[in-house]
C-alpha cells in the first residue's frame, strides 16, 4: 500500500468506529428518528463553521446539484437507519447496512468506468454471507426483519452517497463537503420537523446528546471518511465500513447490555475475516 494511503486508512478506521458508535448513542436518545437525523445534521454543519472560517473556505460557491443530491441521500440514509433501531437491537440495523459493499461492488465500475476487482467482489460477498449468518436465527415474526429491510435501504442509499462523494471530493475539500451536505440535509428536513412538532419538549440532556452526535459522530466521522476516499477506492472503503456492525455490536453490549448470540458472533467473525482479506490484498497490490 502506498505511504500516502496509510493516513487515509487510519482515518477510515476511525470514521467506521464512530459510525458504529453513532447508532448506539442514537438509540439511547429519547427522540424520533426524524429529530435524531435533523439534530445531527444541523449540529454537524454548525460545528464545522469555525473550522471552515479558519481555513477561509466558508462560502457557498461550491453548492451544486451534486451537493444537493449528497444532502438528500444523507438524509435518506440516516432516516432509514435510525428507523431500523425502533424495531430491533442495534446489530440488526447495522447488519442491513452491511449490504453497502455489495452495492458498491456492483455500482462503482459502472459509475467510474473502473476495472472490476475480483478480490473486492469476493470480500463483498463474504460480508453479505456474514450478514445472513448474523440474522439467521431470527424468525419471520420478529421486528428484526423490518430492521434488516430498513438497514438494507440505508446501505443502498449510502452506497449511492459514497459514489457521489468520491466524485465531489475530487474538487471540494473533505470537511467543506461534510459541511455542505449536512447543511443541505438539515434544510431539507426542517419543514418536516416543524410540521411534526418534534422541536418542542426536548430536555437539555437530549440537546446535549444531539450536539455530541452531530459534532463528533457526524462532522468528524464524515470528514475523515470523505478524506479517505481521496486515496482509497470506494469498494475498498466500503468493505472496511463493514466493520461498523462489529463495532456497533460491541458498543451495544458494553453500553446497552444487548448481548450478541452465537450466530451474531459467527457472522461478525466472517465480516472481520473479509475485511482482513481485503486489507491484505490491497497491501499486496
Amino acid at each position: 500500500m502506498k505511504k500516502t494511503a496509510l493516513p487515509a486508512l487510519f482515518a477510515l478506521h476511525i470514521a467506521v468506529f464512530l459510525f458504529g458508535a453513532a447508532g448506539v448513542l442514537g438509540k439511547s436518545l429519547a427522540v424520533s428518528s426524524l429529530m435524531l437525523v435533523f439534530g445531527r445534521t444541523l449540529f454537524a454543519a454548525l460545528c464545522l463553521i469555525p473550522v471552515l472560517t479558519y481555513q477561509r473556505q466558508l462560502h457557498f460557491r461550491d453548492i451544486s446539484k451534486g451537493v444537493v443530491l449528497c444532502g438528500f441521500l444523507l438524509a435518506i440514509h440516516w432516516l432509514t437507519f435510525f428507523a431500523s433501531l425502533n424495531f430491533a437491537p442495534v446489530a440488526f440495523g447495522l447488519m442491513g447496512f452491511a449490504s453497502f459493499p455489495i452495492f458498491v461492488a456492483l455500482l462503482e465500475p459502472w459509475f467510474f468506468k473502473d476495472q472490476r476487482r475480483a478480490r473486492d467482489a469476493w470480500a463483498a460477498i463474504f460480508v453479505v454471507v456474514g450478514m445472513v449468518v448474523m440474522v439467521s436465527a431470527t424468525s419471520w415474526e420478529d421486528g428484526a426483519l423490518h430492521a434488516l429491510g430498513l438497514g438494507i435501504l440505508s446501505g443502498f442509499s449510502f452506497a449511492l452517497l459514497a459514489m457521489v462523494n468520491r466524485w465531489q471530493g475530487s474538487h471540494i475539500p473533505a470537511f467543506k463537503l461534510a459541511f455542505l451536505q449536512n447543511g443541505v440535509a438539515a434544510v431539507l428536513l426542517l419543514p418536516l420537523v416543524l410540521l411534526t412538532g418534534d422541536l418542542a419538549g426536548n430536555s437539555a440532556q437530549t440537546w446535549s446528546g444531539l450536539i455530541l452526535l452531530g459534532a463528533v459522530f457526524t462532522a468528524l466521522s464524515h470528514g475523515l471518511f470523505m478524506f479517505s476516499l481521496r486515496h482509497l477506492s470506494t469498494s475498498f472503503a466500503s468493505i472496511m465500513t463493514s466493520l461498523e456492525p462489529v463495532y456497533g455490536m460491541l458498543l451495544a453490549y458494553l453500553f446497552l447490555r444487548e448481548t450478541p448470540g452465537m450466530f451474531e458472533l459467527a457472522g461478525a467473525s466472517i465480516i472481520m475475516a473479509a475485511t482482513v482479506y481485503a486489507s491484505y490484498q490491497h497491501q499486496a497490490h
